[in-house]
């Protein structure tokens, strides 16, 4: 899969197959290999729970996602925790729906360093059209630099939605 884009389920013509935890994992480590958003955050995956629906990142962020105070961007902490949020959707289904953001709320408690930081997204409820989550990002130290709760549609595949 490395170099390659993968398709998002929804937007897939054929059979969608759900992924278990290896598949997951390798999905998510090869994810950094892509031109994707999650590699200029500087994301590495380190855990996640399929029956708990939730997903644990690590995140290296550069300077060129940094304020003039020297910090992440806030809209840039967003980015993370969409990342996270939307992931523990995607890992809560097993990669088999796709899940843009309808509305996020974000509360910025402390700033957020260019060090390493750690970042754990939920999915709460998952229905059959949305999904409700919630995220929270660490600095290093350990201090709650910003969290957040979002809606995401959940959208299934073209070839089950052309069927019903």
């Amino acid at each position: 899969m490395a170099g390659q884009r993968p398709v998002a389920p929804d937007l897939s013509d054929g059979p969608v197959h759900r992924l278990d935890a290896e598949q997951i994992r390798a999905r998510l480590t090869d994810m950094t290999s892509l031109e994707h958003a999650a590699t200029l955050l500087g994301f590495r995956l380190l855990n996640f729970s399929i029956d708990e629906g939730w997903l644990e990142a690590e995140f290296n962020p550069s300077v060129q996602v940094s304020n003039l105070r020297g910090g992440v961007q806030g809209g840039m902490m967003c980015a993370m925790l969409d990342e996270v949020m939307s992931l523990a959707v995607l890992v809560d289904q097993g990669f088999t729906v796709g899940v843009p953001t309808l509305e996020m709320k974000t509360s910025f408690l402390a700033p957020l360093p260019l060090t390493r930081c750690k970042a754990r997204g939920q999915a709460l409820r998952v229905g059959r059209n949305v999904a409700f989550m919630e995220g929270t990002i660490w600095t290093g130290d350990g201090i709650i630099a910003a969290k957040s709760t979002a809606t995401c549609q959940v959208r299934r595949p073209r070839a089950l939605r052309d069927k019903a």
